[in-house]
């Protein structure tokens, strides 16, 4: 199985997609800002499910200003999905 980074995981498309690869076994890392375009609230509801999956790990996470050589470390896929 892979090791997948899903950026813009709180978002509707991207925490279904986390939801999916955690579900057929795959490790995944999310990440998003939260940039406040969707109210957090919104974000936090779409994150609630794949949180509980032992295969999933969520980093807030503004990719325009951080290093992410820890978060892409070890990573075999990225799906880009942060807008």
């Amino acid at each position: 199985m892979a090791v997948c980074l899903v950026t813009g995981a709180a978002g509707f498309v991207g925490s279904h997609l986390a939801e999916r690869l955690t579900a057929e076994g795959h490790t995944v890392r999310g990440i998003d800002a939260f940039i406040p375009y969707y109210p957090r609230a919104l974000k936090e509801d779409n994150l609630v499910t794949v949180r509980t999956r032992e295969n999933f790990t969520f980093h807030e996470v503004d990719l325009r200003t951080a290093d992410l050589n820890p978060v892409l470390e070890g990573v075999d896929v990225v799906f880009h999905l942060a807008a």
